[in-house]
């Protein structure tokens, strides 16, 4: 069973591992890269949320005063 193994996936594989490893090497760094962004942009929203939110609260209670 494991030469079978070894013959269809190393001399048959048309695909060179090292090609595969490269490949997957290029397109983690580049998910990584998209989720760093991802992050940067949801703390950006959540900080104006909360900042929105905080505004809202003061003008409605210099509205309630007046």
């Amino acid at each position: 069973m494991l030469k079978l193994t070894g013959i269809a996936f190393g001399d048959l594989n048309p695909f060179p591992l090292r090609q595969i490893r490269n490949r997957r090497t290029y397109h983690l760094e580049k998910v990584r890269l998209e989720l760093t962004e991802l992050e940067a942009i949801r703390e950006d929203f959540l900080r104006e949320r909360e900042t929105c939110v905080e505004k809202r609260d003061l003008i409605s209670d210099d509205e309630e005063d007046s």
